[in-house]
């Protein structure tokens, strides 16, 4: 029986935005439960869906308000190495514990009970981990398409690959999803990648224009939100905001994750330089704020910077937009694409000062653009970045993998 017809086979049909969706089991995996995913989940949940999200290990702050993660870690094996590799052998580099997404090997007897009680009619498996090659594996032999969910751009620059790469891309999903269609908003020289399908973060409306209340305090205010970590940018946040005090009336808030020693060390060196400038006033550094507390931010800003360098996705742009708040982001963000430039924000040239301020003057000398922009950034949120849309691309893949299974006799996880 096909996947299509498996799935809407005996269940009901139900409808929302227009879509008949057919009722699904979807399990996801990934190494956390990041704030992206949950407007997706309560899609998922809201259309009639059974959903289950696996996360490796627990972020620092996560939003559950729709769904909490069953935490399956990593086997005993690799914890003694990892621990003895982070610790010791790379205690100084802050980029030692990524070890784990990459080489992470999870409990598969674990797995694999969690599989054949569940029993989804799909499964959504994030990056090509050799977490994800254990699971894909299992899901084989379960008979569970699976989907590749990474952010990787749609449009890239054409690329070659050694053996090590191909094996890896035999070993997992075929078809995938990425919130990404490509870095930045040029498309020069780009090549499309026929498996993969883009499928936007999504976000919920949350303050409406005719809600939203600007220039709180009598001053420009500016909300900048991400882990306290150097590719981040925000001491160059801090220095442009310095640079255009002695001309505008700005505040700056800072909501930063601070879930280790190296953000701690960042945090540190942030805070030293607000601080020996005597920008206290001017500039303040939140660290580990929950949701409410973030919504709250969102709420008195007047725009919203990500500064980042190096930033494959961001869904920070769409949660400022949800609240009327024009966006602007550095060009090389994977997500910087969501702004439209001019109309719900701005893109400023990557790690460039100087042109980011010219971006927040842009905007601080015409408030009532400032006020429109803020409109249309609402619009943009309410009508692109909705539920339905994610769907139909899942079935598209879900429609190719029938076919292929079809014709083949191919399980759904199988590259050609």
């Amino acid at each position: 029986m096909s996947i299509l017809r498996r799935l809407s086979g005996g269940s009901q049909i139900k409808e929302r935005h227009g879509v008949k969706m057919a009722r699904m089991k979807v399990l996801y995996l990934a190494p956390r439960y990041h704030t992206n995913q949950a407007a997706i989940m309560k899609g998922w949940i809201e259309n009639g869906h059974e959903v289950r999200f696996i996360s490796q290990y627990a972020g620092k702050v996560e939003d559950y308000a729709c769904i909490k993660p069953d935490v399956i870690g990593y086997s005993g094996f690799f914890m003694l190495f990892y621990h003895f590799y982070v610790h010791v052998i790379k205690r100084h580099d802050s980029t030692a514990m990524d070890i784990r997404l990459k080489y992470g090997i999870p409990p598969m007897i674990k797995l694999a009970g969690y599989l054949k009680r569940f029993r989804p009619d799909v499964a959504i498996l994030r990056e090509r981990s050799l977490y994800t090659i254990c699971m894909n594996v299992l899901c084989r032999h379960y008979r569970i398409p699976t989907i590749l969910y990474n952010q990787t751009p749609v449009w890239e620059k054409a690329r070659t690959m050694d053996q090590t790469h191909k094996l890896v891309w035999k070993m997992t999903p075929k078809y995938r999803i990425t919130p990404v269609d490509a870095v930045g908003i040029d498309y020069t020289g780009l090549t499309r990648d026929k498996d993969a399908y883009f499928t936007p973060f999504l976000m919920e409306p949350q303050c409406s224009p005719g809600e939203k209340r600007y220039f709180a305090g009598g001053r420009f205010n500016i909300f900048c939100i991400g882990k306290y970590q150097k590719r981040k940018n925000l001491q160059m946040m801090i220095e442009a905001v310095e640079e255009l005090l002695p001309d505008y009336p700005l505040h700056l808030v800072i909501a930063g994750e601070m879930s280790n020693r190296f953000h701690e060390e960042y945090y540190a060196q942030v805070s030293a330089y607000v601080k020996k400038h005597r920008l206290e006033s001017a500039v303040t550094l939140l660290t580990n704020q929950d949701r409410e507390a973030v919504a709250e931010q969102y709420k008195k800003a007047d725009v919203f910077v990500l500064p980042s360098t190096d930033e494959p996705a961001a869904v920070s742009h769409l949660e400022a937009m949800a609240f009327s708040v024009p966006a602007i982001s550095g060009s090389d963000n994977g997500t910087a694409g969501y702004i439209e430039d001019g109309v719900t924000g701005y893109v400023f040239a990557d790690n460039d000062k100087e042109d980011l301020k010219e971006k927040i003057e842009k905007i601080i000398c015409d408030k009532e653009n400032l006020i429109r922009m803020g409109a249309a950034a609402y619009r943009h949120v309410k009508d692109d970045f909705q539920f339905g849309a994610y769907y139909g691309q899942i079935e598209k893949i879900l429609t190719r993998l029938t076919a292929e299974k079809t014709v083949g006799g191919k399980t759904g996880s199988e590259n050609d």
